[in-house]
């Protein structure tokens, strides 16, 4: 009798539902979730209101930056005019655990192995904030709310925020900023109209705000990004043939040609993109040489309007463009956004680089009227 209870009783033991997954503390299953890829919280998410509700907290991020587990992903910015004014942020979602294929040449549909992904999701809650170091503190403006008049600062470690003394003189959504030699420069975000205060700058050691001189034909165009090369402030919009320029030291505005559509830093090479085709510069070499291996990328980049986006992306080359398609039996033109992973190889001594695509894929279909603008990579 006793041979024939034994396993019946272990197997009640084992269905003890205080064993269960969701008895745990929350802190315990924070714990255990900061462990697992993100790739795998919009199926996790599913299981229970509990697994949903701590995705989407702010504690798992918090708990993920203590376990040191973050991820960066990429994020990525479109306007859509006859839609809304506001900006729409997608993340780039890689399905786990499954073979990412070059579909470059493939006719039919992409796998959907690779999406990108509305925000807010279970697999990133919010747009990117604004947010910049200047000496032991880092300020912040959250560009994607109500239009908001508010900086704020934090001392490095202590993780209390605040707003500086003197808010921003106007109310702004979107803006783009940068900082340069401590200060903080804002633009944008508010009426096209507003030709006195459309750009200020923080001086954060005054604690004071002041405005920028008028841009000009810049207030009423779309803004796409601002990068800062040496003492200028170069501003992307949807002129596409030059950027607005902003002198820091003379205090002027200029309009320059624009050499390059997008380019970035891999293993200290810088990679652009011409308008053509993609060309590499080395630290040990005069001039640019072009990639070679892209030729197949290189006509499905000039298919659409141009522009792309270019990042690094773990030590490779991540790009994003448009793709204009036309149906014929629906009569109706749309556009495809690609994204696609390239891997570099130097060789001849590293007189020349070879580029090896690793997947590319159609990652989501928007209408023709909407503009790629920019993209940002966010740890998760």
């Amino acid at each position: 009798m006793n041979s024939q209870t034994e396993p019946s009783e272990k197997k009640k033991k084992n269905l003890n539902p205080s064993l269960s997954l969701f008895s745990l503390p929350n802190d315990i299953l924070l714990n255990c979730m900061a462990r697992i890829s993100p790739s795998y919280y919009p199926k996790l998410s599913l299981v229970s209101k509990t697994f949903a509700s701590l995705i989407s907290s702010s504690k798992l991020k918090d708990t993920r930056f203590l376990q040191k587990t973050c991820e960066k992903i990429l994020l990525v910015c479109f306007h859509y005019p006859t839609k809304s004014p506001s900006p729409s942020w997608f993340s780039l979602w890689l399905k786990p655990n499954q073979a990412l294929t070059n579909d470059l040449e493939k006719k039919e549909e992409s796998t959907g192995n690779a999406l990108l992904v509305p925000i807010p999701s279970s697999y990133c809650r919010r747009p990117p904030t604004f947010m910049c170091k200047v000496g032991s503190e880092c300020y912040a403006i959250n560009r994607y709310c109500n239009p908001s008049f508010d900086l704020s600062v934090t001392t490095l470690g202590t993780g209390i925020w605040r707003k500086v003394p003197k808010m921003m003189t106007v109310a702004r959504e979107d803006p783009i900023a940068c900082v340069l030699d401590g200060k903080i420069y804002v633009m944008g975000g508010c009426s096209e109209d507003e030709s006195k205060n459309w750009g200020e700058v923080y001086d954060t050691n005054t604690q004071t705000w002041e405005s920028l001189p008028d841009p000009g034909f810049l207030r009423v165009s779309t803004l796409r990004k601002v990068e800062v090369m040496g003492k200028k402030i170069y501003i992307s919009s949807n002129n596409w043939d030059a950027y607005d320029v902003y002198d820091t030291i003379e205090g002027t505005w200029e309009v320059v040609a624009r050499m390059f559509e997008s380019s970035v830093v891999v293993d200290y090479v810088r990679y652009c993109y011409t308008g053509t085709n993609f060309i590499w510069y080395g630290m040990k070499h005069n001039g640019s040489r072009r990639v070679n291996g892209l030729s197949v990328l290189e006509r499905h980049c000039r298919a659409g309007s141009g522009h792309i986006e270019m990042a690094n992306y773990g030590g490779k080359l991540l790009i994003i463009w448009d793709e204009f398609v036309y149906n014929a039996r629906l009569r109706h033109e749309k556009t495809n956004i690609w994204c696609a992973l390239i891997a570099f190889e130097k060789r001849n001594g590293d007189e020349e680089v070879w580029a090896n695509v690793e997947w590319a894929s159609s990652v989501l279909t928007v209408p023709l009227s909407c503009i790629l603008l920019r993209h940002v990579m966010k740890a998760v």
